[in-house]
């Protein structure tokens, strides 16, 4: 009886360092990485060249890049190592040139963008400023961030973004703040296309 009474102490006694052994000796699962989003590379890519993009056939605007990455399905023209934007009147002639870092063209809509530096001249004033849109359908330049303006009778105009035709000829500035020698029209008035005779004369009793 004695006999089985030690046995059993000195099985419990190797019990735990044997439970310790049989854990360590178990096989341990590799830990799985996080799968990474694939990286998405450009379709199609060109350097110092130009894109054109047009509208109903006619040219509107010409980009200059010194390195262009396009990807078919988002249908979008990312440009970089400097960019130049020529736009175009309805008669082909040059209204504005644009320069910036950097810019993007989107193709389904011919919306353009420039970010970094962008400057434009044009034959009215020379703006400055860290990014700028211009919406085709609207024909409408913006900018949502710090523009400086210059004009060509010696203004000096800054804002804290900005709406403007493509002509840069009517703007709104909005928060508007600077120095100016003469009184600008800065209302969204300027934007509104007058009435025709014949919906003047249907609005008379």
């Amino acid at each position: 009886m004695n006999h089985w009474i030690c046995l059993r102490r000195h099985a419990m006694l190797f019990l735990p360092l044997f439970l310790l052994m049989s854990n360590s000796c178990r096989r341990q699962e590799p830990v799985k990485a996080e799968p990474q989003p694939a990286r998405k590379y450009p379709d199609q890519e060109g350097w110092n060249s130009k894109v054109t993009s047009t509208i109903n056939g006619r040219i509107e605007a010409i980009v200059h890049y010194g390195h262009m990455a396009r990807f078919n399905e988002s249908r979008l023209a990312l440009f970089d190592e400097g960019v130049r934007v020529e736009f175009f009147d309805e008669h082909g002639l040059p209204r504005s040139v644009l320069t910036a870092e950097r810019g993007e063209l989107r193709e389904a809509s011919n919306d353009i963008s420039a970010f970094g530096g962008v400057k434009v001249v044009s034959d009215t004033l020379t703006l400055w400023t860290e990014e700028l849109h211009y919406e085709q359908r609207t024909e409408k330049i913006r900018s949502d961030v710090e523009v400086k303006f210059v004009t060509l009778s010696g203004d000096t105009l800054f804002g804290n973004g900005f709406e403007s035709d493509a002509r840069l000829r009517h703007y709104h500035i909005r928060n508007l703040h600077g120095l100016a020698h003469r009184r600008v029209d800065l209302s969204l008035d300027r934007f509104r296309k007058p009435a025709s005779p014949d919906s003047q004369r249907a609005q008379q009793p």
